[in-house]
């Protein structure tokens, strides 16, 4: 029996590259466009695309992306090796893209080594912003050390507050700097470490010492004997005025070869107060002790601020050659021994 076709064949499904297949002319065309202007349209539609496409990979984090956790950009790295790191870790979208924001904003010369904390999803172009500028995102830890205070009570003070500080390392890492460390407040990232520390404190010394170069050069003494005995000028005086009486009287002691005889370098060394020592402390054999030896210690007994490294510069000429400290802090000078002595009966009880 012959087979009876349908009047109209079934209609099949549409192919799904039908759009796709359509020439951008006819496009084009329908929308009224010339040939000429139509090419144009295609260039601006492409560079549309790979603008947003560039923005993206630049402002889009990836959806994977670490936020609160600690980011380690370590120092002396290298732009290309920071940007395989980020893209390895989900941190950026395009290693690439990062690197050109990096360029853009100053490249390797201005990569900030440190920790940072993202609290939230950002893109690459923000990243960049941050590490150029050296904003971690981690919390800021205020500290202010004293004038006159030595690397050990630094160390001391800083152990508790920073996560990767390490007091016995900074010690000895900082034994030749001792007095070059300058006493100040400091904002220290929660997480500096050591290095970081001793290089903040040493670099706001040379930054805080450089104005008065040309007059440590005229002074005749050299930096380390001006920091020296504005060392112990920081603990045997407190007011300005003082500071320099003391500075022009210790000075004068060494030229004459009178020993300084001052108590500082004992509590730097024992920790013990005037009133604690005993003669046989005054007697200890050590580079650091003004009764037994002449001229200056071995070294500074603490980290001077800027009043005291002044008055060592400046010393104050005056016609004495001793002074002492009473029970409330107030100095009294003498010309002689007879009225130092007189001063000692007088004021030390």
């Amino acid at each position: 029996m012959d087979q009876i076709l349908p009047e109209h064949p079934p209609q099949t499904p549409q192919n799904t590259n039908f759009f796709k297949k359509i020439p951008f002319s006819m496009i084009a065309g329908s929308l009224g466009l010339s040939t000429r202007s139509s090419k144009i349209l295609f260039v601006l539609i492409i560079i549309f695309v790979l603008l947003v496409s560039f923005f993206a990979y630049l402002l889009v984090p990836p959806r994977q992306f670490p936020s609160n956790e600690t980011i380690t950009v370590e120092k002396g790295s290298p732009l290309g090796s920071v940007a395989l790191s980020f893209e390895e870790k989900n941190i950026i979208r395009s290693g690439f893209m990062f690197k050109v924001c990096m360029t853009v904003l100053g490249g390797d010369k201005h990569i900030m080594a440190g920790d940072y904390v993202f609290k939230k999803p950002v893109g690459a172009c923000s990243i960049s912003m941050r590490i150029v500028r050296g904003v971690s995102g981690i919390p800021m830890v205020k500290v202010t050390i004293p004038e006159g205070t030595s690397n050990q009570s630094i160390a001391d003070t800083l152990s508790p507050l920073l996560s990767k500080f390490d007091a016995r390392f900074f010690t000895d890492r900082a034994r030749t700097q001792e007095g070059f460390l300058f006493p100040d407040t400091y904002f220290f990232n929660a997480s500096a470490n050591t290095d970081e520390v001793i290089r903040v404190m040493s670099t706001e010394f040379k930054k805080k010492i450089e104005p008065w170069t040309p007059f440590i050069e005229a002074s005749g003494h050299t930096e380390r004997e001006i920091i020296i005995m504005a060392s112990i000028i920081e603990k045997e005086a407190k007011t300005e005025e003082d500071q320099a009486l003391v500075s022009g009287i210790l000075w004068k002691r060494i030229e004459k070869g009178i020993p300084l005889q001052v108590d500082a370098p004992f509590y730097y060394l024992l920790g013990k107060t005037s009133s604690e020592l005993t003669q046989t402390d005054l007697a200890m054999k050590s580079a650091y002790n003004t009764y037994k030896n002449k001229g200056l210690p071995a070294g500074p007994i603490g980290n001077p601020g800027i009043s005291t490294i002044r008055a060592a510069i400046k010393p104050k000429e005056s016609p004495y050659l001793y002074y002492l400290s009473d029970e409330k802090g107030i100095l009294h000078y003498a010309r002689t021994f007879d009225e130092h002595k007189v001063n000692k009966t007088k004021y030390i009880k």
